[in-house]
């Protein structure tokens, strides 16, 4: 009979399909979070028996798996109860009480141990009743740590070993040489990082149960045997982490991989294998020979309107690497490049190459552009979103133009143009200046542009914040009469062009109303 319920028991851990995750076969498997009914639970089961069916047939193939609607996906069992830890067992083990939040610990005659905040060793020292225990299973474990070293003193025959609470977060040690030890469970708890070596020496460990935990990222564990099961699913896994090891494991230890899910703000929701998969083609990508020396990000996956698959986009760094010139190469869908700090002379690539067609983003300081004007009437410039020119040459540029494609372009994020040796010319600065004041919130940093007058004493410049200058500080007395002269002209021009109007107006309404040609007609042969 023990050895029947033992085989039913580990057929339970251990969930042919990966269906069932409960560590006692007399506990229905219960699915958290959502606080659905009987009905509801019983759906909610169905599809994720269908779900990890779905994810457990196909390849393994990350491309397929991008193919799987996220609903459909987020409905796998992500959370696992311990039976033996249910409120309503706790009562029953505890006599009736809950022994005001004392440790304790119920023993049965299948030498299986259930403990609750923790054990009193006190009470229960090494040998006794503890040593005769197969099956041990700590509920609530009330402190931050659990050292597995215990378990070589208090439980050396150990066979499976289940641990629970939502105040655990760190194991103090790797586990202990536990000759006898095949189940591993820790469900349930904040725990968020394990080691390589953590379950090496346990040389018969045969199910690894880390579900529901709140991992955010593992490396290849070691095992003496290379029959171990792991189950992940249910963990905080934060995909900006490099995990694509998980492509190429083949030993398959991790049994439900298929289904793990990202949880960080960049992937969340998006398949794990996914989201390495995108990683791995970016690295290669970048192993090309125009930008062999960048580094390649993806920054984010953009599920696409069908929902059916993903838009990555991808972040390239290549500031400081002694560029010369826009790099002629890009990975497909580069949204953001950052070239800061090389020795660039132009932008043309922006408007001749198509690996930019994408670039939204885009970091030039501190390079040595002299001009951005190829740039006036192009696609590119109508559809960026962040441009910054920050300490380079420029001295002039043509504010109509970046305005006009400012007006046009809905999505234009921020411009960054301080640093720049602007010359304080008279016409320019003041049209400058206007177009600083009128886009103050996109140039993110109008406030601290200067531009130069020449002293006409020394030849030295002399710098003035743009939004602060006047017309009596950059022009000079020449150059004021002009632009007097000029504006009278125009205003005279003006008023000329009015009277005639009038004037027509006038003539039209007698000739009308009494026939009279106008007194200059009537005088001319």
């Amino acid at each position: 009979m023990e050895t029947k319920t033992t085989r039913r028991q580990e057929a339970a851990v251990t969930g042919r399909g990966d269906r069932h995750h409960r560590f006692s076969v007399d506990a229905p498997q219960r699915i958290t979070g959502g606080g659905t009914g009987n009905a509801g639970g019983a759906v909610i089961n169905v599809l994720a028996v269908v779900a990890v069916f779905v994810l457990t047939v196909l390849p393994m193939s990350p491309l397929v798996l991008a193919q799987l609607p996220l609903s459909l996906q987020n409905l796998v069992v992500e959370n696992v109860v311990i039976e033996e830890c249910s409120l309503r067992n706790h009562a029953i083990a505890a006599g009736g009480s809950l022994h005001n939040g004392r440790p304790h610990c119920h023993f049965t005659p299948s030498n299986r141990t259930v403990c609750f905040r923790g054990i009193d060793t006190k009470r229960f020292g090494v040998g006794g009743r503890f040593n005769q225990t197969r099956q041990l299973i700590l509920c609530d474990w009330p402190a931050r740590s659990f050292d597995p070293l215990m378990l070589a003193r208090l439980v050396p025959k150990l066979e499976r070993f289940a641990l629970a609470g939502r105040g655990l977060q760190r194991l103090a040690h790797d586990f202990p040489a536990l000759p006898f030890l095949r189940m591993v469970n820790i469900t349930g708890t904040r725990l968020n990082y394990t080691g390589v070596s953590t379950f090496y020496e346990l040389s018969n460990l045969q199910v690894l149960n880390l579900r529901g935990n709140e991992l955010e990222q593992i490396q290849p564990y070691r095992f003496r045997n290379g029959n171990v099961q792991v189950y992940l699913q249910g963990n905080l896994w934060n995909c900006t982490n490099d995990m694509i090891w998980l492509l190429k494991e083949q030993s398959q230890h991790y049994t439900d991989k298929l289904t793990l899910v990202c949880k960080d703000w960049k992937y969340t929701g998006r398949p794990v294998l996914t989201a390495m998969e995108y990683k791995r083609v970016v690295q290669e990508s970048c192993l090309h020979e125009e930008i062999w020396n960048c580094s390649c990000h993806v920054s984010y996956l953009r599920l696409s309107d069908d929902g059916l698959s993903f838009d990555p986009m991808i972040m390239v760094n290549c500031s400081d690497r002694g560029f010369y010139e826009l790099p002629q190469y890009l990975p497909g869908n580069t949204t953001v490049l950052h070239i800061a700090h090389n020795k660039l002379q132009s932008v043309d690539s922006l408007t001749t190459n198509e690996h930019y067609r994408s670039v939204q983003d885009i970091y030039m300081d501190d390079n040595r552009i002299t001009s951005i004007d190829i740039l006036e009437d192009t696609i590119w410039l109508d559809n960026f979103r962040i441009l910054s020119l920050r300490g380079n040459r420029l001295n002039r540029i043509r504010v109509y133009s970046v305005e006009h494609a400012m007006e046009r372009n809905p999505g234009v994020g921020k411009i960054y143009l301080s640093n720049n040796p602007w010359r304080c010319g008279c016409r320019f600065a003041i049209r400058f200046q206007r177009f600083l004041r009128k886009h103050e919130s996109l140039v993110a940093d109008s406030r601290n542009i200067t531009c130069y007058v020449l002293n006409e004493e020394d030849g030295r410049k002399q710098y003035q914040q743009v939004l602060t200058v006047t017309p009596n500080d950059i022009c000079r007395a020449s150059e004021s009469n002009a632009a007097t002269f000029y504006n009278t002209l125009s205003i005279i021009f003006a008023s000329l062009i009015v009277l005639i109007f009038i004037k027509l107006a006038y003539d039209y309404y007698n000739y009308r109303k009494y026939g009279k040609l106008p007194w200059l007609i009537m005088k001319m042969p």
